[in-house]
Order: C-alpha cells, then structure tokens, then sequence
C-alpha cells in the first residue's frame, strides 16, 4: 500500500507537467511570454481578446500547482532513507518545495485578477501583469533550496546501494545554480535577464521540466527498488 501510494504521488508529477503546459501555451497563450517591454494598450488588449481561453488556462495552472506537494512529499520519502530518518535536509527540502508550489499559484491568482475585469483600466490591467510574472521567476530562493538539499542529501547518501545515483545529486546542484538569474529581472526589461529573456524565462523553463522528468524516473525507481521502507 506504501509503495503504491508513494508511485502515486510520483506519478503526479507527469500529470502536473502536463496540465501546466496546456494551460501555459495554448490556452493561456503565454509562451513565449508577454514582454515587460509592451505598453498597458498593448497587454489590455491580449486580455480582452482572449479573456475566456486565459481564464481557463490559469484555471487548470493553478489547479494542477497542488500536485506538487504530493510530488515533493515523494521526495522527501526519498531524502528520509538517505538519512535513515527524517533530518535536517528532509525538513528543509519539505518546507522550500512547499513553498515553491505557492510561487506557482499565486502568480496564477493575479493574472485572473488580470483577466476577470477586462475592461478595466489599462494601466491596472498592466500592474497584474507585471506582478504576476515577477511572482512567477523571481522568487528563486525556495527552488535554489529544495534543490541545494536534495543534492546534498543524494551525495552524502552512505548506503549500498544509495537511493539515488551520485548524479542526480550533482544534477540538483547545477539547477539550483540555473534558478538564481531569475531574481535579476528586476533590473532589466530587455535582454537575456528581463523574464522574457534567455536566462530568467527560457532557461529556467526547460531546467524545470528537465528537472522534473529526471527526478520522476529517478524516484520511480528508488521506490520499486526500495518498497515501502522510509
């Protein structure tokens, strides 16, 4: 029962991606992204035109964020064995990849406060905008955490054979690395640092999805191999 509930949440993962994408692009139609560089006419306008095809796509954003946390409680199952109980980087990855899936709702939140009025003002119209997509990439700090424990949990892992493979722990670390530039759109609206750009938007985004398929079929393993033990 452990071990079927555990694929479970595992398995959340897949079905996360998948919604978010849908909703992302091309319902939502926000990939590639609204540039910081549009004017308050400019971005009125995208949500007027499709008012309904966004408020359905952050719907279904939003409500597959929570699957997440089921996600996330699978890998703190994971780091648990690799300290034989739960330790400080099992708490510490629990509480940032928590947090992060909020990073992922509340952006969502703001954006259909965008598109519920559309017919409002323009420039208040922008303001969500703007707030939604700096909600979405810059606070980094939850995901540079989670991720910083999982790569040290995975390399200090003594078992035989250890949970995880060395390099997962490795590959935890180089994306923690790849998440930081995203707190710099705050200074750029232009270039490969504004949340359109090469380094806070594009990178970041197949970073995540990467992330998340290693770490599903990493964790599907561990937990065939490792049954319900924990």
């Amino acid at each position: 029962m452990n071990t079927r509930n555990e694929l479970l949440c595992i398995w959340s993962a897949v079905i996360f991606v998948v919604i978010f994408t849908l909703g992302l692009w091309p319902l939502a139609n926000f990939l590639p992204p609204h540039l910081p560089t549009a004017g308050a006419e400019e971005i009125a306008t995208l949500y007027q035109d499709r008012t309904w095809q966004i408020r359905l796509g952050l719907f279904l954003m939003m409500g597959c964020s929570g699957l997440i946390c089921a996600f996330v409680a699978a890998i703190t199952v994971a780091i648990k064995r690799m300290e034989k109980s739960a330790g400080v980087l099992t708490y510490a990855q629990l509480s940032a990849g928590t947090c992060g899936a909020v990073f992922l709702i509340v952006p969502c939140l703001v954006w259909t406060a965008a598109a519920f009025r559309p017919e409002r003002s323009a420039e208040l119209t922008l303001l969500l905008n703007d707030l939604g997509w700096i909600l979405l990439f810059m606070p980094f700090t939850t995901f540079v955490v989670q991720n910083i424990a999982i790569g040290l949990a995975v390399l200090g892992d003594r078992g035989e054979p250890p949970v995880l493979p060395r390099w997962v722990g490795f590959f935890n670390l180089w994306v923690a690395v790849l998440f930081i530039p995203g707190g710099l759109l705050t200074f750029f609206k232009t270039g490969p640092f504004a949340w359109s750009g090469l380094f806070v938007y594009w990178v970041p985004l197949v970073v995540f999805l990467s992330w998340y398929l290693v770490m599903f079929v990493m964790l599907r393993q561990a937990a065939i191999k490792h049954g319900s033990t924990a």
